[in-house]
């Protein structure tokens, strides 16, 4: 197969398209002088502070010069000396980021400890204590690396090489795979530096992409290959200030395609179309009434009040996941599947559509080879047939009776059985009523029902 890459007779218009999209993009040096002040003056506060904490910084796309002019997020990593007990190191980061935080709003999140994240003055603002470490195979937590990962960034980045993973960005956003966490199992800001890093610059990336086939494996330096093996990943990019790390592991299979056919698709046709949102219509009643009429359609209600972000997205996908394997095992097809959630709400939604929402009554029974005697005896003795068993070909068979033909009593069984969050169950007409109790999902069923990728 010949390499996909961007055709010559577009390079003026690829060239047009980046310089336009950069003045979209790119913070303006006054907005990089006032966020500048006040990171500046955060910091100052925490070294004010008294404690035991040896130094701060803020870290993330900011300290990089690779951040984009919406971005209203900083991270500022409260570092100890190692030898900092934990409870010690745990109560003092979070007493720094009340004092910070007083009179803003702030709230305790969790990865590997707590830390506060809270807003101040309209930016996002996380503080997390982190342990100063001479190198990463001494980690203590997880977030001890992200010092080493800014040092490298800073080292072994070009100047012109910052506006590249700008618009890489830009371009992952705008077709939904931008972002490690569990909602969007995409790719970081980190990644996206080492992937400028690697190939050079962002149409350079798509021209790679392009044409990568699955799994990708990539190392910055050739001597770390052996480092490849652990990983069986989708994308498998190794950490170069953490060998045993991968960068990549957040990247699902789907987003790793995703972003492989938007690369062709862009490169095809690399014009501000390509960037151009394409807003989803808010959709009256009616059109709902349709859809539910004219489709196989069940709808899963999710009960996560109090839960955080990252436990509902992983919750609600771990048994999404469940649920699709045990109807497609019972004789449905699954046709489209598709989770929502909004930060802060107190329902999340499944959406399934299949093939039917009700299946034939009786089944048919594929059994062991008549050869095999032992599993023969068992099938003829245990069968509870309406028809059979008899032989076809070379194998026992016998016709049953579906125990379960209704796509809502058999959801019901799984629910009861197999799940840990309280649910409805919505089939048909019915779901109405989910609609009834959150006009706001209408927005869910418009983008559900959006017939293809968004970048098409």
């Amino acid at each position: 197969m010949s390499s996909i890459g961007l055709d010559k007779t577009k390079v003026s218009v690829y060239n047009d398209t980046r310089s336009k999209i950069l003045d979209l993009i790119k913070p303006s040096n006054s907005q990089i002088n006032k966020e500048k002040e006040f990171v500046d003056a955060i910091l100052k506060k925490i070294k004010d502070y008294p404690g035991s904490h040896i130094d701060s910084l803020v870290a993330g796309s900011f300290a990089r010069d690779t951040n984009l002019k919406d971005s209203k997020d900083f991270d500022i990593f409260v570092l100890y000396p190692p030898e900092t007990k934990k409870e010690d190191f745990v109560k003092e980061g979070l007493d720094i980021g009340r004092f910070v935080f007083k009179g803003h709003f702030s709230e305790k999140v969790y990865s590997q400890h707590p830390y506060l994240r809270g807003v101040i003055d309209g930016y996002k603002l996380e503080i997390i204590p982190a342990y100063k470490i001479e190198t990463t195979e001494n980690l203590i937590s997880a977030v001890d690396r992200t010092p080493f990962h800014l040092n490298f960034i800073l080292k072994n980045i070009k100047s012109s090489q910052k506006d590249d993973v700008r618009l890489l960005k830009y371009f992952l956003k705008n077709i939904g795979c931008y972002g490690a966490d569990s909602q969007y199992q995409g790719f970081s800001g980190y990644l996206c530096e080492l992937l400028v890093i690697y190939y050079g610059d962002f149409l350079k990336v798509l021209e790679k992409v392009a044409n990568w086939q699955t799994p990708v494996r990539i190392v910055l330096d050739s001597q770390d290959i052996d480092y490849l093996s652990p990983f069986n990943d989708p994308l498998v990019v190794i950490d170069p200030v953490d060998k045993k790390r991968n960068v990549a592991s957040a990247v699902s299979l789907t987003q790793l395609s995703r972003f492989i056919a938007a690369s062709r698709s862009f490169l095809q046709n690399p014009t501000l179309d390509f960037f151009t949102n394409k807003i989803i219509k808010e959709q009256p009643y009616h059109q709902l009434v349709s859809w539910i009429k004219g489709n196989p359609l069940l709808v899963i209600e999710f009960n996560v009040n109090d839960l955080v972000k990252d436990i509902v997205w992983s919750k609600t996908r771990k048994l999404s996941n469940r649920l699709i394997c045990a109807l497609e095992s019972t004789g449905y097809n699954v046709l489209k599947s598709q989770i929502y959630y909004t930060e802060g709400d107190k329902e999340a939604y499944l959406l399934v559509l299949v093939d039917t929402l009700e299946l034939p009554k009786l089944e048919k029974v594929v059994g062991p080879h008549v050869h095999d005697i032992i599993n023969s005896q068992k099938f003829i003795e245990n069968s509870k047939t309406v028809f059979g068993p008899f032989v076809v070909d070379d194998r026992w068979v016998a016709i049953r009776n579906r125990r379960y033909v209704d796509i809502g009593h058999i959801t019901e069984e799984i629910v009861k059985d197999t799940f840990d969050l309280s649910v409805n169950i919505f089939v048909d007409e019915d779901i109405m009523n989910a609609y009834t109790k959150n006009i706001e999902i209408m927005k869910y069923f418009a983008e559900f029902f959006y017939p293809k990728e968004k970048f098409l």
